[in-house]
């Protein structure tokens, strides 16, 4: 791989002709108008070298010298390709320049069934899974630019795509967790880690297991009675591990189950309060933990549970992430709030290896190339260690991908400022005209003005067409909640004619054209398969509106005496977090 080439093309920048590449333990960089010295002592080092020669030079300066140290022995960034969307695979070689640059060394691709495995047809199955070719063509991209690959995989929970089909049943304990001490069940996980281990060089392999909601509570019960749900869990890993060990694998897991298990009034994943007791502990096998958390934004919070996962007495990483999952466009803000705290205490508490996780919940709504911009936030924590700044992180994300602290901010603003869980602005957009099922008490004045005070600050960027449309069919929306039922209750006619025959036509143009350059957006950097639940949900929201008008004008004409949905007056209730689109849209079941 030639990285001066690849760094100029990605970049679109000149670097000096003159450049001399020398052996350095870290990065360095030295630069003096006519000549540059680039040193690292590996391929990612290198790469981070040269992003930052051309990001001296983009910014006029004439001469620099530039060392760093990594903080951490690995950085990778997971891609979730099993929650709607897979990646094509030019994509994700893409994204690997992107995290090359940046100084990243590590790559995993979460698969719960989005990958294929011989004699077991149906997973994967209509859902656009890689093929073994592609997976081992990304790994052999990857090495070449000293990116490890590590699969991400299931072996318990979070297999519902799977379990679906009844001709998986006698493996499955619940419609999302596999049955534990069935041999056909370990028939199965050992086929898909013999496939992992077909593909891929790595000898890391991320086994999942993680809220397995309803373990042993299923056909295991029926089968074997009551049983503590710990003890089945750690019987389930021990086989697992082994299975790892058989194929050469190191095997790491997510944390968590060995806290909430233990906890029996669970009300998050990594209480503070919570003990961990000795047995616990005693029965966790050799495995790394990874302890995962993108939600607080104190310190203290990830300190304790930094430290708990110390007295396992094996090795720790930590999963931070990008907030790409609720819908749309990433919450900039709340990431840097909630990972900011987490990476310095990663770094205070020695941990040594970072997972930036970039989910996409609910049906992808949120193309993973928009979390490019925050790749920088993990990277110069890496790279600068404590003395890290914010004009560090986002000097670093303007050169690489164009994104401004400003713009930043006005993106986050999608969200209005609540809690990025709350889904907010995804709320309002496929929330029904008519129907309102938005469940608590939103300040629309207040989210109105957030939408139209970002929506100025975003046209003055270039390539935001995408994200103008998804905050303009928002506001849409947001108006219709503001204005439409008041005026039906008052009698405005007038109103309700004007909003029928020419708002509504608008508000349909405007959702048509975001449904447009979503689709171009997908279609440029995923497979199909996927998308044709997001359609179903334009296609639901744009019938809604075109509904919407045939009623208001059946009204206005006489041909009905009300309109039924607007009679209600609404409940006003508690914040709730977590809801996906059909939560708050009109596709329920009575």
């Amino acid at each position: 791989m030639d990285i001066k080439n690849m760094i100029s093309e990605l970049f679109g920048c000149s670097l000096p002709q003159n450049i001399t590449e020398t052996e350095y333990n870290g990065v360095y960089v030295k630069y003096d108008a006519e000549s540059a010295n680039i040193g690292g002592n590996t391929i990612p080092a290198k790469c981070r070298a040269y992003t930052l020669l051309a990001k001296g030079i983009s910014e006029g300066k004439k001469s620099f010298e530039i060392s760093e140290k990594p903080s951490l022995k690995t950085l990778g960034a997971m891609l979730d390709m099993s929650r709607g969307g897979v990646m094509r695979a030019e994509s994700v070689k893409t994204y690997i320049k992107y995290l090359a640059a940046h100084g990243y060394n590590m790559l995993m691709l979460y698969t719960e069934d989005t990958y294929e495995v011989k004699d077991y047809p149906y997973l994967g199955y209509q859902r656009g899974r890689y093929t073994v070719e592609e997976l081992r063509g990304i790994d052999d991209f990857a090495a070449e630019l000293g990116v490890e690959v590590i699969p991400c995989i299931q072996t318990l929970g979070h297999m519902e795509q799977f379990l679906r089909y009844s001709v998986n049943d006698e493996i499955a304990d619940n419609a999302r967790v596999l049955l534990v001490g069935e041999e056909k069940t370990y028939k199965f996980i050992e086929s898909c880690i013999a496939t992992m281990r077909s593909a891929f060089r790595t000898n890391r392999l991320h086994i999942g297991c993680d809220e397995t909601a309803g373990l042993g509570l299923g056909q295991y019960l029926v089968k074997n009675g009551m049983r503590d749900r710990f003890e089945i869990f750690s019987e389930h890993l021990g086989k697992v591990t082994k299975l790892c060990e058989k194929y050469g694998f190191r095997p790491m897991m997510w944390s968590d189950m060995y806290f909430s298990l233990v906890e029996k009034s669970k009300e998050e994943d990594y209480m503070p309060h919570v003990v961990v007791p000795q047995y616990a502990i005693d029965a966790m096998p050799d495995a790394d933990m990874v302890f995962w958390d993108y939600y607080h934004t104190n310190n203290e919070f990830y300190k304790i549970n930094i430290e708990k996962h110390k007295s396992f007495n094996r090795p720790v990483v930590f999963g931070g992430g990008i907030w790409t999952w609720d819908g749309f466009v990433p919450n900039y803000d709340h990431t840097y709030n909630t990972m900011k705290p987490a990476m310095e205490e990663v770094l205070r508490g020695g941990v040594p290896e970072v997972i930036v996780t970039i989910w996409s919940n609910d049906g992808c709504e949120t193309s993973h190339m928009l979390a490019l911009p925050q790749l920088s936030l993990f990277s110069e924590y890496c790279w600068k260690g404590e003395a890290c700044t914010k004009d560090d992180i986002w000097s670093m994300s303007r050169f690489t991908t164009g994104m401004t602290e400003e713009l930043s901010h006005a993106i986050s603003d999608f969200f209005f400022r609540e809690d990025g869980a709350i889904r907010a602005g995804k709320h309002v957009l496929w929330s029904d005209p008519l129907i309102n099922l938005l469940c608590f008490d939103f300040d629309l004045p207040a989210a109105k003005k957030y939408l139209t005070d970002a929506i100025a600050v975003i046209e003055k960027y270039e390539n935001t067409e995408y994200i103008l449309a998804a905050f303009r069919a928002c506001l849409d929306k947001c108006e219709i909640h503001l204005n439409l039922r008041d005026r039906y209750k008052a009698g405005d006619k007038e109103y309700l004619r004007d909003f029928a025959d020419n708002k509504i036509p608008e508000i349909i143009a405007d959702f048509e054209k975001l449904h447009t350059l979503h689709r171009e957006m997908w279609y440029r950097d995923y497979k199909a398969h996927g998308f044709e639940n997001i359609m179903c949900r334009y296609g639901a929201a744009i019938e809604r509106l075109r509904h919407t008008g045939r009623v208001i004008n059946d009204y206005l004409d006489g041909k009905i005496s009300e309109i039924e949905e607007l009679e209600p007056e609404l409940i006003r209730g508690q914040k709730c977090k977590w809801l996906a689109a059909n939560d708050f849209m009109y596709i329920h079941t009575m």
